[in-house]
């Protein structure tokens, strides 16, 4: 039986609802709002900076997909089997990276569609468009943030790491479950 599409990504991307809703979508909300209502006022400044936001965010995606392969080369065996130890997947650590992307490739999608337009295109259709386009646009910009966070909460394990014999048992007994949970 084949997979169905992108399940691997997914199956990474199996965020909690409190993961969602945080500031960056806040941020991105307000962005799309203001881009919505720019549409509607002056329509020719939003089809004219349009492209710009997509080639930000075009940018983007690039830094985002050569950050994630800096952070997986760190990947090692001795490393791997310590977060196997402590029950950590190193897919939580990419998982931000791999949410700014997708939201990045959506949010290309709707700038190019709002660069497409007229001023003379019927105006709803280009408010929604471009407040959709705006507020992904945003977002993937300020995902970013917690992509961050997450950067340095894996660069603080790595350093968590150095302590820890290569050869470390994995299991509920390791030394570094212990460590980790406070026990």
């Amino acid at each position: 039986m084949s997979k169905v599409f992108a399940a691997d990504l997914r199956s990474a991307l199996d965020f909690r609802l409190s993961e969602i809703l945080r500031f960056d979508l806040l941020l991105g909300i307000l962005g799309g709002v203001g881009t919505g209502f720019l549409a509607a006022v002056h329509p020719e400044i939003v089809i004219a900076v349009s492209p710009w936001l997509a080639g930000t965010v075009g940018a983007i995606i690039g830094a985002v997909v050569a950050g994630i392969s800096v952070q997986v080369a760190f990947l090692d065996q001795p490393f791997l089997r310590k977060l196997r130890a402590i029950g950590s997947s190193p897919v939580k650590y990419i998982a931000p990276f791999l949410f700014t992307a997708v939201l990045g490739v959506a949010s290309a999608v709707f700038l190019i569609v709002m660069a497409c337009f007229t001023p003379t295109a019927p105006q709803a259709a280009f408010v929604v468009t471009s407040g959709l386009g705006g507020t992904l646009g945003f977002w993937t910009v300020f995902s970013l943030i917690p992509g961050l966070d997450t950067l340095v909460q894996f660069v603080h394990l790595k350093i968590d790491a150095l302590d820890i014999p290569d050869d470390i048992e994995t299991g509920m007994k390791s030394p570094l479950v212990k460590r980790r949970s406070g026990a």
